[in-house]
């Protein structure tokens, strides 16, 4: 059957139930998808990151602070885009 209005033909609450379930459980396996995919992808990075061999020099076995830390605030306001560019 083509329902053509839905108000004609009313649904159980039952059957509305079964049919939110299994909508659910359809993108619960999606996102199990997506997650798999996600991991496997990271998981790539980070293989063929580390068959990576980096021979740096002796004096640079110390890093200044600020070059390996994070600020308490990122302001992308305070960043010049023309700088970059």
């Amino acid at each position: 059957y083509i329902i053509k209005d839905p108000i004609e033909v009313p649904i159980a609450l039952r059957i509305s139930g079964y049919l939110l379930v299994g909508v659910a459980r359809i993108y619960s396996k999606k996102v199990d998808y997506l997650y798999d995919d996600c991991n496997e992808i990271l998981a790539k990075l980070r293989n063929s990151w580390a068959s990576i061999r980096v021979s740096l020099p002796e004096q640079t076995s110390v890093a200044p602070f600020h070059c390996i830390t994070l600020p308490d605030k990122f302001e992308l306001d305070a960043l010049d885009l023309e700088e970059l560019g």
